[in-house]
């Protein structure tokens, strides 16, 4: 047997230990309740924390792409203006062309109307 008196050993009554093993669990439950919480509040954040980083990300492709688009559509002027510049530069080397042409024939056609007057 216990070295307690019997007095003390009845001090704790059943109500006692139903109230002490009640506010036990109450802490305990409210100590999950607490961590589930900051656990809750911790995903929140990151969650938050993720979208802001594809907003970002999303916002940044757009900017690349509106950028790219501008160098293409600059690139394509460029080019349709090197292509309008070297169709102008045919149409007058022909042209130049024509005109020696015609100016030879001319001189030619000139010299042999000298030759038969002379």
């Amino acid at each position: 047997m216990s070295s307690l008196p019997q007095a003390e050993r009845t001090q704790d009554s059943p109500m006692d230990i139903q109230k002490k093993r009640q506010n036990k669990d109450l802490v305990e439950l409210q100590g999950l309740i607490d961590a589930h919480f900051e656990c809750r509040k911790k995903e929140e954040e990151e969650l938050i924390a993720l979208k802001e980083r594809i907003e970002k990300r999303r916002a940044e492709r757009a900017e690349q792409l509106r950028i790219r688009s501008e160098k293409d559509k600059e690139r394509q002027a460029r080019r349709g203006e090197a292509e309008k510049e070297e169709a102008d530069a045919k149409k007058k080397f022909e042209e130049d062309a024509k005109k020696k042409s015609a100016l030879s024939s001319m001189g030619s056609n000139y010299s042999s109307h000298l030759q038969k007057v002379r």
